[in-house]
Formats: C-alpha cells, structure tokens, sequence
C-alpha cells in the first residue's frame, strides 16, 4: 500500500512540474518587445531613448537608374512606415545627393513625414545637414469611442514655381534626419522622400512648410 501511495504521489509531481515547464515559455513570450528600447526594425530606424515596439512595417524604394543609388537625387522615392508604441524617440534618415561631393544634386527632392498617434507627442521634426529643423504642425484630430488620434506632419522641400511646377535651388547635400519623440501608445509614421512638387506640397505640407512661389 505504501509503494502505490509512494507510486501515485510521484505521478502527480511529475505530472504537475511538466504543467510548470510548458507554462514558463508563454509566460515569457507574452512579455514581448525589445528591451531597453532595442534595436527597431528597418533601414535607418534606431530608437535613441527610453523603450519602444516601434518598428518599420514597409519602406517602397524606387530609384532613378540614370544617377547612382549612393543618394537621392531627381526622380527618386524612399517611404518608409512604421507603427507600434514609443516611449522616448526614434529617428531615421536619408541621404541626399550634393553637387560638391557628389556631383550633381538632390533636384526636386524634397523630406515629408507625418504621423497619426494616440498618447503624447513631444515633437517629429526634420532636420537638415547644416542643421535647419523643421517641426511638424497638428493638421486634425479624431475622437473615437473616447480615444482621441492626433495628426501632425513637417516638410523640409524646395522651392517649386506654380506657374509650371518646376523647382530650383535643390536641397542641400547630405544626411536628414528624421526624428519621432513622445510618449505614445499608438503611432502610424511615414517617412518620404520625394520630388515634393506644386500638387505634393498643397496635399501633404502644412502651409507654413510649403515652398511655393507663382
């Protein structure tokens, strides 16, 4: 009698601690994120404070064949879109094509961001190699079901003549810098660079970021 109690209490130990072991690793998965505000997803995403499970999602490259991929030049298209939660701040950048160091320009290209969020924004800003920022501006709110989701955007372009959609004095050369900060549970970002034309700049600039001249 004692052998089977002795048999039976260590089947149901067994059985119990094989519970335990297929438990611990949902226990960790659920966990989730990277810690520390690791690494983000993505060409040129680096988180650069605090945590976040921001991560690039997509990023649409098409460029021109006519000038070499090393940077952004006439005709050519980066987007890139991220989503997720941020806690702290999170950049990306481009690289622009310069006439002393490169050889010809940037052309028409111009930087485009905008961001729908949930939470706090501390700011998303632009900023340019000879270090010219640029904010973005709150374009609208929505409000459902009590969540409010806030829209900002900021451009960095160059002039463009309305008359006939052509632009002059390109962009400088170099490295952009493209930053999203806050404390936000929920961010749906795009990044761009474009050829930021007449039509471009009225549909996606806020007017005080707009380059237009008639």
């Amino acid at each position: 009698m004692d052998t089977e109690r002795s048999l039976a209490s260590r089947i149901v130990f067994s059985a119990a601690l094989i519970i335990v072991l297929a438990l611990v690793p949902i226990a960790l998965a659920d966990k989730g994120g990277a810690p520390n505000g690791g690494k983000g997803g993505g060409s040129g995403g680096t988180p650069t404070l605090g945590g976040t499970t921001l991560s690039l999602i997509s990023n649409t490259v098409k460029l021109n064949p006519n000038w070499p991929s090393s940077c952004l030049s006439e005709d050519d298209y980066d987007q890139r879109v991220f989503s997720g939660s941020l806690s702290g701040s999170y950049s990306t950048s481009y690289q622009t094509c310069g006439l002393n160091t490169d050889g010809f320009t940037a052309g028409g290209i111009g930087l485009e961001s905008d961001v729908y969020v949930v939470g706090q924004l501390s700011d998303l800003s632009i900023t340019a190699p000879n270090g010219g920022v640029h904010h973005a501006v709150l374009m609208g709110q929505t409000t459902t079901k009590g969540v409010t989701t806030s829209h900002y955007a900021v451009c960095y372009v160059p002039l463009y003549f309305v008359s006939n959609d052509t632009g002059t004095n390109p962009l400088p050369g170099g490295s952009w810098q493209i930053t999203l900060s806050g404390e936000l549970s929920s961010a749906n970002w795009t990044t761009r660079a474009q050829m930021t034309d007449v039509v471009f700049q009225q549909n996606y600039c806020p007017p005080s970021h707009q380059n237009l001249a008639p």
